[in-house]
C-alpha cells in the first residue's frame, strides 16, 4: 500500500516534468540530450525522496511489524549483516539489472509516466528498507549507533546504487517517450524517426551504467563494506 501511495504521491510531478521536457524540446529548441539529462535528474530526486522516506520507516517501525510491513523488500537478504554482506559477482549482478532495465522499459510502454512511478516507488522500497534494516540489525549487534550505521552503508552503497537507479530512471523514460511518439506521430513521421534514434542511445546508456554499477558493486563496494565496518 505505501509503493502504490508513494507512485500516486510522485504522479503529477512525473506528468509536469515530462511537459516540461517536452516544451524544452519542442517549443525552445533544447537539444534532446541536454534536455532528458535534466528530466532524469529530476526524477531522480524524486526517487532519493522516497528511498529515504522507506529508509526512516524501516528504522523507526516496531521490531514486530518489521517483517510484515517490509517481508518482500528484505527476504533475498535474509538475517545478513553489513559488516558480511556478499554483494555478488559482476556477472550475475549485470544480467539481474539488465532485466530490470528491460522491465522498467516495458511497463513505461503502456502504463507510460504511471509505469515510471510505481517502478521507482518499488525500487525505493526495496533499498530503503534494506539499509534501513541493516542499521537497525548492526546498531542490535553492538555497532555503531542506528543512524551513523545508516550513514556507513549509505557511504559504502551509494556508489553503485546511483548508478543503477540512474540507468532504471533512464531506461522507464525511454519507454515513455516511444509510447508518446507512437500515439502522437505516424510511423514514418521524421519526428518519430529522430524519438526513436533518442530511445535507442537512452537504453544504450542505461545499459552502459548498469555495466558499470555490476563492476562497482562486484569489485569496488566490497572494499568500502569493509572499510565502512572498521572505520
Amino acid at each position: 500500500m505505501a509503493v502504490f501511495l508513494c507512485a500516486i504521491s510522485a504522479e503529477d510531478s512525473i506528468e509536469r516534468l515530462l511537459g516540461d521536457n517536452r516544451k524544452s524540446i519542442m517549443d525552445k529548441g533544447e537539444a534532446p540530450r541536454r534536455a532528458n539529462l535534466r528530466l532524469v535528474h529530476r526524477v531522480l530526486w524524486l526517487f532519493a525522496g522516497a528511498f529515504l522516506g522507506f529508509s526512516v520507516m524501516a528504522m523507526v517501525v516496531p521490531d514486530s511489524l518489521l517483517g510484515l510491513i517490509f517481508n518482500h523488500q528484505i527476504e533475498d537478504y535474509g538475517d545478513a549483516h553489513f559488516p558480511s554482506l556478499v554483494l555478488g559477482n559482476t556477472g550475475a549482478l549485470f544480467v539481474h539489472n539488465a532485466y530490470v532495465v528491460l522491465f522498467f522499459f516495458l511497463i513505461a510502454v503502456p502504463f507510460r509516466h504511471d509505469g515510471v512511478v510505481l517502478a521507482v516507488a518499488w525500487n525505493a522500497s526495496v533499498w530503503g528498507a534494506t539499509f534501513g534494516v541493516l542499521a537497525r540489525r548492526w546498531a542490535h549487534a553492538d555497532g555503531p549507533g542506528l543512524v551513523e550505521g545508516f550513514l556507513r552503508i549509505m557511504s559504502a552503497c551509494v556508489g553503485h546504487m546511483a548508478l543503477e537507479a540512474s540507468a532504471y530512471v533512464l531506461a522507464g523514460m525511454a519507454g515513455v517517450f516511444v509510447s508518446r511518439g507512437i500515439m502522437r506521430y505516424s510511423l514514418d513521421s521524421v519526428v518519430l524517426s529522430s524519438i526513436l534514434r533518442t530511445v535507442c542511445v537512452m537504453l544504450a546508456c542505461s545499459l552502459a551504467l548498469v555495466a558499470f554499477g555490476a563492476i562497482w558493486e562486484g569489485h569496488l563496494a566490497p572494499h568500502l563494506v569493509q572499510f565502512f565496518s572498521d572505520v
